[in-house]
């Protein structure tokens, strides 16, 4: 059964603890680098929150600063023109930079004009430009089949001999020289 201390017994055993935990306190440093860092972040957070609330408290004061002179009508709040602006903080000059000599547009100069009084005029003509076909790879299977279909039944009757796969390679090495191949076009 452990020993009963009387309160005067106490404080002396709570004395002497104290001592010895001072003492040795300084051999208990803590030397672990993940700590310190920890107490690091730590301290610098608190300064953090110390700089914002001292952020805080000087807003606070500049705002009553300004509501107590707007009580006393020491503060106009009156607002101002850019006239009355202008008057007070006298002329202000400009500095004119010389215009550059302009050169004509490049992108109406290609030297044929077309002229259109009218919106049906203004189609045919656009009609009669040659539109080149921007994205050929997506006509390219529904061209390469009517080509297929058409060409199979000629190369069958010149050569009935051969199978279906060796007329359709034929077929295809045509399509790859045509014009009507639309990848030729571009």
């Amino acid at each position: 059964m452990p020993k009963k201390f009387t309160p005067s017994e106490r404080k002396k055993a709570l004395q002497k603890e104290t001592e010895n935990d001072s003492s040795s306190s300084s051999s208990w440093e803590e030397r672990d680098k993940i700590i310190k860092k920890k107490q690091q972040r730590k301290e610098e957070q608190n300064k953090k929150r110390e700089m914002q609330l001292a952020r805080k408290a000087e807003t606070k004061k500049l705002l009553e600063e300004e509501t107590d002179l707007l009580k006393a009508g020491k503060m106009s709040s009156q607002k101002f023109t850019r006239a009355q602006i202008r008057t007070t903080l006298g002329p202000v000059t400009k500095s004119v930079k010389p215009i550059p000599s302009l050169q004509e547009n490049v992108n109406r100069a290609k030297g044929e004009e077309m002229a259109a009084r009218s919106v049906d005029e203004a189609i045919s003509v656009l009609k009669d430009k040659e539109a080149k076909d921007k994205h050929p790879e997506k006509r390219r299977k529904t061209a390469f089949a009517n080509f297929e279909k058409r060409r199979i039944k000629e190369v069958r009757n010149e050569n009935p001999e051969l199978k279906l796969s060796q007329v359709r390679e034929m077929v295809f090495k045509e399509w790859q020289k045509s014009p009507e191949n639309p990848m030729n076009q571009v």
